[in-house]
């Protein structure tokens, strides 16, 4: 993992101070220069906390990175019980998960039309209108901004994500379009992928790893890993909700959905399930397209470590790989709230 960076607004105070301390000795103002020296002590230990907050966000990430079993994330992992570990130095660490909900920018019309997650819309407002606001405005992590108008606000902070890579399976296809034409700048190459993609879907074909880069093509390189074909959401951090209604697609022919995710939500309390297990709790076909749905490992997770008044929020990815054994992370962004 790359070093955390200092925020800009550090550099800019650190400015500010060299410039007034020059002014006032030049203007021989002794107040001036007092209140000079007050503000540079201030930014060094506005810097100095700073980073010992990325410091800590950077432990917690190594412990993600280490994890003795990378084919699966849950609450039992060793990280959970670490983030107390410097309580004692002031530090108060959380973890989240903040890929095992609904995307906004790739949720497919389906997934609102034909179950109760259409409920999470704001009254009046349709898949559709989700999916035209994407075409027009593009996508984004602001979903307040955004899509703030189309979904119910406290649905938005519990149920849904601007976080999460786009599953060749499961995203909408004009999402996808979209996101290859901003990835490429090619318009012309992204009608040509929706195509290609449309001619998938009519084969009723569910790509696998080993088909994402012929899909892909020569554009590989700029779409890898935003589009590929890893489970989107974690069970072990998934809203009961949202499992309950995935489950009950009826196109994915779930034999007794409920139970499904009754077992589901019990087990993850207490054992870290892998893939096999999970097959094992919904009873489906390996090869069922639940599985592109449902699975155990969480792509995209948030670190806030807060001590005293000052706070910062660090997203990191998961890259995916074929072994699913050396998981390696990217930060994303980096946010300080003095």
């Amino acid at each position: 993992m790359r070093a955390l960076k200092p925020c800009d607004g550090s550099t800019s105070i650190a400015a500010l101070a060299l410039l007034l301390l020059m002014t006032a000795v030049a203007m021989g103002e002794a107040f001036l220069l007092q209140g000079a020296l007050s503000y540079t002590a201030r930014s060094t230990r506005r810097q100095e906390v700073e980073f010992s907050l990325q410091a800590e966000a950077e432990r917690v990430v190594k412990l993600l990175a280490r994890d003795p079993t990378p084919g699966a994330d849950c609450i039992q992992d060793p990280v959970w019980e670490k983030l107390r570990d410097n309580v004692a130095q002031g530090f108060v660490v959380t973890l989240q998960d903040v890929s095992s909900r609904l995307n906004a920018n790739w949720v497919q019309k389906d997934i609102l039309q034909k179950t109760a997650l259409a409920d999470l819309l704001q009254p009046g407002s349709t898949a559709q209108d989700l999916r035209q606001r994407r075409e027009d405005k593009g996508l984004s992590t602001d979903l307040p901004r955004e899509y703030g108008d189309l979904i119910r606000k406290e649905a938005i902070a519990r149920y849904f994500t601007g976080y999460g890579y786009a599953n060749l399976n499961t995203t909408d296809e004009f999402a996808l379009r979209k996101l290859y034409s901003i990835r490429t700048g090619d318009h012309a190459g992204a009608e040509v992928f929706h195509t290609r993609w449309q001619d998938g879907v009519t084969q009723k074909k569910t790509l696998k790893r080993g088909d994402v880069k012929d899909l892909l093509g020569q554009d590989y390189a700029e779409l890898y890993p935003f589009m590929n074909v890893e489970p989107t959401f974690n069970v072990h951090f998934i809203e009961p909700l949202i499992l309950a209604e995935l489950l009950s697609l009826s196109d994915l022919k779930i034999q007794h959905p409920a139970l499904a995710a009754q077992r589901i939500i019990e087990a993850r309390d207490h054992l870290e399930l892998t893939m096999g297990a999970l097959q094992g709790l919904i009873g489906a076909a390996g090869d069922n397209r639940i599985y592109q749905y449902l699975g155990v490992v969480t792509w995209f997770w948030r670190v806030i470590v807060v001590r005293g008044s000052a706070q910062l929020h660090v997203t990191v990815a998961r890259i995916p790989s074929d072994d699913d054994v050396s998981p390696r992370f990217s930060v994303l962004e980096e946010r300080y709230l003095p």
